[in-house]
């Protein structure tokens, strides 16, 4: 995956140039002129020329050129005009450029316009402003337990499926249609609560088929980015290898990974923490089968550490070295000596702001990584397994924005939440090693709830 960013003249590309420099050093980031034109329609006759298919392509202009957005609807879905609030982009500072640098960046995959159902093109107005926020990300809620769980902090009527943009903090801002219907806040711990801005008596036609009808072609160019840059680099490696948890990001690295590489050449890992969510295992082994998919699984011992370590907490995630340590153990086992090793990850930038710092491509011991789906949102992953007609984990339905183990510190109040009081969840997990303490820490040590033997139903 490549970066590339196309400025006016000279002394704005050395402007960008020093930014890369101090805050992208490891980053394929490119930087192109268009000779210092001014018009924007004579700009956008270099700038076609200057696109790269397979790179996210960022126009990156100052207020003289603000005349520049008229022609963003003549780029394809990987370009995007982003204006700096400076005359020049050369007369801001490196900070500064690196922060519109990130907001453009945030646009490719938070941009989310209305017309009669939702559109990823980056191109007139979304519909909120955070869409520029890089700490924000953007999916489709659905399914019968994420409609529960919001029936239980609400009498008021809130219809599904909602468009959520997942905000900073504990805010959430639920969308049906063009409408904002409501703000979810979800503290890591507490209470949830749902403030309902507006009911609507009308009905949309927003569920993931209807909205990969109208955008199948950004997901087309999406992941031709994505597959396209993957088969550049596999001559370069002798195995390839996905980490595997059941997840969405996951999954769709698996499918991209099958595409670029074949079946033969890469294999998928589950590493079995001994406190998944059983959901997570019998999804894998699944879709494996639908995908024709080789996976090995391979256990961490996270279970058995907990009596050492106790249970993982923020700021002590020794269970992510445990997980590492038996991946890599793994692929070493399954290769021979002198095997040049590339493992394809499904980090997103919009996950955390460590991984948005990190670039396509990185090394980590002996091993080389690379992330093609960094530059997507939760919905364009929702989306790129619709139209690989792959069905989601069942947890996403039961209203949980991430998965993994039933003990993550990750796991938010609203997941606890679910798991406590949704009986089809609760009835999958009930009796797992570590659950009660995990509960007993959780629902009683933080406040959040005050239950005997969850779920209630």
């Amino acid at each position: 995956m490549k970066l590339k960013i196309i400025v006016r003249a000279k002394r704005d590309s050395d402007a960008v140039k020093a930014t890369i420099r101090t805050f992208y050093p490891d980053w394929n980031i490119s930087v192109s002129t268009v000779k210092g034109i001014r018009d924007p329609w004579k700009a956008l006759e270099k700038i076609s020329e200057l696109i790269d298919p397979l790179a996210y392509n960022i126009v990156l202009v100052g207020l003289q050129e603000s005349s520049w957005r008229e022609v963003e609807e003549k780029l394809p879905p990987n370009a995007v005009v982003h204006i700096v609030k400076r005359s020049k982009v050369r007369n801001a500072r490196i900070e500064m450029i690196y922060h519109e640098i990130e907001r453009a960046k945030a646009v490719f995959r938070n941009h989310v316009e209305w017309n009669n159902t939702y559109i990823l093109y980056p191109r007139i107005k979304p519909l909120i402003r955070e869409a520029y926020n890089p700490a924000f990300d953007v999916y489709l809620a659905y399914g019968e337990g994420f409609h529960e769980a919001l029936g239980s902090l609400t009498d008021k009527h809130v219809p599904l499926p909602l468009l959520v943009y997942k905000g900073l903090g504990a805010s959430n801002y639920l969308f049906y249609g063009p409408i904002m219907v409501g703000e979810l806040h979800i503290p890591d711990t507490g209470k949830p609560w749902l403030r309902v801005v507006k009911e609507v008596a009308e009905e949309y036609d927003v569920d993931l088929k209807s909205i990969l009808r109208e955008n199948a072609d950004v997901i087309r160019v999406y992941e031709n980015i994505a597959v396209e840059n993957m088969k550049n680099v596999s001559g370069e490696y002798d195995r390839i290898f996905v980490p595997w948890s059941g997840g969405k990001d996951s999954t769709a690295a698996v499918i991209l990974s099958k595409k670029a590489f074949g079946g033969k050449k890469m294999k998928a890992v589950f590493v079995d923490t001994g406190v998944d969510f059983p959901f997570n295992i019998e999804y894998v082994e699944k879709t494996s089968k639908i995908l024709g998919v080789d996976v090995v699984v391979t256990y961490s011992g996270v279970r058995e550490g907990l009596r050492e370590h106790g249970l993982p907490t923020h700021d002590n995630r020794w269970c992510t070295k445990y997980k590492i340590k038996a991946l890599y153990n793994c692929i070493r086992d399954e290769c021979s000596r002198g095997d040049r090793v590339l493992i394809v990850v499904g980090d997103r930038d919009a996950e955390s702001l460590l991984r948005g710092k990190r670039p396509f491509t990185r090394s980590h011991e002996e091993f080389h990584q690379i992330a093609p789906l960094k530059m997507w949102s939760g919905l364009q992953v929702q989306l790129y397994l619709t139209a690989n007609n792959i069905p989601s984990n069942p947890l996403y339905e039961e209203g949980f924005y991430r998965i993994g183990c039933y003990i993550c510190p990750a796991l938010r109040s609203w997941e606890v939440m679910i798991m406590t009081d949704n009986s089809r969840v609760w009835n999958k997990i009930r009796g797992l090693p570590c659950l009660r303490e995990f509960l007993d820490y959780r629902l009683r040590s933080t406040g959040e709830f005050d239950v005997e033997d969850p779920p209630s139903q």
